[in-house]
């Protein structure tokens, strides 16, 4: 297997062919096609080679949508992890060729996933993300508003209220975007909706930032994915850090699931005596199991949410053996 690695900026990117070979390219239609031209020169086989490209929000899309097209095999490599091995040594020197080589080694190494997503779930993933956006605007607005009517009450003056016409704008462009969602439902967000405490949104988020399950081995590596594993900082028998989530993941899939969880915790049975089992377990294990606090009542997200994940994968392997969510899983625990 051959790999290429691919150091991204905004306008440009370099392109590792080997050891020695090191071209700069647009980031472009027409400098992505340059660069495929090039594969074709070198006679790079697309049944054998892998690109590897550093996750840069979303600076990589076109050159990795492009690529996918034309059946060349993407990899998107964690930032942190091509960071850790770009800075590693005593002297550190860092240029974009030098990065591109390390890119280069990382992807013969394995590290990374395959780019998969098609340009309906990146529509979606755009989607979701403006909602939030928006979302977040009008959470600051209701509190200027209230800021707003505080100030009235110890004045005793009326002021131009500006606040409630946003407010209204906000809201009804946020409709608006769960229109357009709507327009991108899939077997999965249906199905992902029967799970108690997930909605549309939810389900939407899920399928946008999840992608394609297959990428997943295990539901442990979900659960990683979305940054709600625990740490582990051990050292002997004298040091036993909290086990703390990780908070390496996604950061949307992880507010959302938290969310779904705390909600389905009281309408599915199952959930609900799984939380009163956690909450009765010994002070030692709480340390490990505890991550979030809500309203006085110590929620164990982790599990919560990897219980509502894992449901969602034995549903479908019991409805439907093919398919985004064919993989069955054994247990639940």
């Amino acid at each position: 297997m051959q790999s290429i690695g691919i150091d991204m900026a905004k306008d440009t990117f370099h392109a590792a062919f080997d050891d020695h070979k090191v071209l700069k390219f647009e980031n472009t239609p027409a400098g992505i096609e340059e660069f495929m031209t090039t594969l074709e020169d070198d006679d790079f086989p697309i049944t054998d080679t892998r690109i590897g490209v550093e996750a840069t929000g979303v600076y990589h899309l076109l050159f990795a949508v492009t690529l996918r097209e034309h059946s060349w095999d993407v990899v998107v490599i964690n930032p942190l992890e091509s960071h850790r091995m770009i800075t590693q040594g005593l002297r550190t020197v860092k240029t974009d060729r030098l990065d591109a080589l390390k890119i280069r080694t990382m992807t013969a190494m394995g590290k990374g996933y395959l780019f998969t997503d098609t340009k309906d779930v990146l529509a979606l993933k755009a989607l979701v993300v403006e909602r939030q956006a928006l979302v977040e605007m009008r959470k600051m607005t209701k509190q200027r508003r209230d800021v707003h009517r505080l100030k009235e009450a110890a004045t005793g003056f009326a002021f131009y209220d500006s606040f409630t016409t946003v407010l209204e704008a906000l809201s009804e462009e946020i409709k608006h975007i769960e229109r357009s969602m709507r327009g991108y439902e899939t077997e999965t967000q249906e199905l992902l909706r029967s799970i108690p405490g997930v909605g549309s949104t939810t389900a939407a988020i899920l399928v946008a930032f999840i992608g394609d399950i297959h990428r997943f081995a295990t539901p442990e590596k979900l659960v990683a994915y979305i940054g709600l594993d625990c740490r582990v900082y051990q050292s002997g028998t004298s040091v036993h850090g909290k086990g703390y989530i990780s908070k390496r993941g996604n950061g949307y899939l992880r507010h959302m699931l938290f969310n779904a969880a705390f909600v389905a915790r009281r309408h599915n049975p199952d959930l609900k005596i799984y939380h009163e089992q956690s909450r009765t377990k010994d002070a030692g294990r709480q340390a490990l199991l505890q991550c979030a606090v809500c309203g006085g009542t110590k929620a164990r997200a982790p599990h919560l949410c990897r219980l509502e994940t894992r449901h969602a994968f034995v549903r479908r392997s019991q409805t439907k053996t093919s398919g985004e969510f064919s993989p069955a899983v054994d247990k639940v625990t």
